[in-house]
């Protein structure tokens, strides 16, 4: 299921080689990944990028495969192959060959987090500042839900508000976004606060938002971040 971000679908064996083996499988048509271009390419990022994570010390890289039933978009397998993912089209699992070199990892997190947070300032039709952010954290509150039930929904949330509040963040304080090992997401954001490097989870404060209520706003801490840059 494309929409599960903590967790695995499938665990192979390991290969000869030893490396651990996940499949990551969606199953949506072509057409439907294209239509949310920024969600996918998000979902797609933390579905190769966690496995990743679950390597012990010492071990090899675990392999990650991104099943799909039909060929998807270019964007998706770029994406898929940047973030070091193997593209695996229908039943088999004989791994799609790269047709030319994927963009850097860096570029594909930058590209993904800048798409999504204006892609959600569009759809809620606000300007992408703290009053901005405030409004689209009160509807998402409000749509996000329980994982359980709805995973897509759930995460969709998270992502959207997340991405919206570091970009809010970015363009007063500057920074960029970066792999993490911690979290329940592999993204945080480096930036500056009171003339320091510093590093701050938006996704993991979205999500402390939907679990706890107002008392964990991620606006918040986005204003705290942006009187001391």
């Amino acid at each position: 299921m494309f929409s599960s971000l903590d967790r695995v679908d499938i665990v192979l064996t390991p290969g000869p080689d030893g490396r651990q083996q996940f499949v990551q499988s969606d199953h949506r048509t072509a057409a439907a990944v294209e239509q949310e271009r920024e969600l996918s390419a998000l979902f797609a990022l933390v579905r190769v990028l966690n496995p990743k994570r679950m390597a012990e010390a010492g071990a090899p890289e675990p392999v990650v495969m991104y099943s799909v039933q039909e060929r998807p978009p270019e964007f998706l397998r770029r994406v898929v192959h940047a973030a070091g993912g193997q593209l695996v089209i229908g039943s088999g699992l004989q791994p799609e060959a790269e047709e030319e070199p994927p963009p850097s990892l860096d570029e594909v997190i930058e590209s993904s987090f800048v798409g999504l947070a204006r892609a959600v300032a569009a759809e809620y039709g606000v300007p992408l500042t703290p009053n901005g952010l405030e409004s689209v954290e009160d509807k998402l509150a409000g749509l996000a839900g329980d994982p359980k039930k709805d995973e897509y929904t759930y995460w969709s949330a998270v992502l959207k508000l997340g991405s919206f509040g570091g970009e809010v963040i970015r363009a007063s304080n500057g920074g960029r976004w970066k792999v993490t090992a911690s979290g329940s997401l592999p993204f945080a954001l480096t930036t500056r606060f009171r003339g320091e490097e510093a590093t701050v989870n938006p996704l993991g404060k979205a999500i402390k938002r939907f679990t706890n209520g107002e008392e964990d706003s991620l606006v918040a801490l986005v204003n705290l971040f942006r009187s001391q840059p």
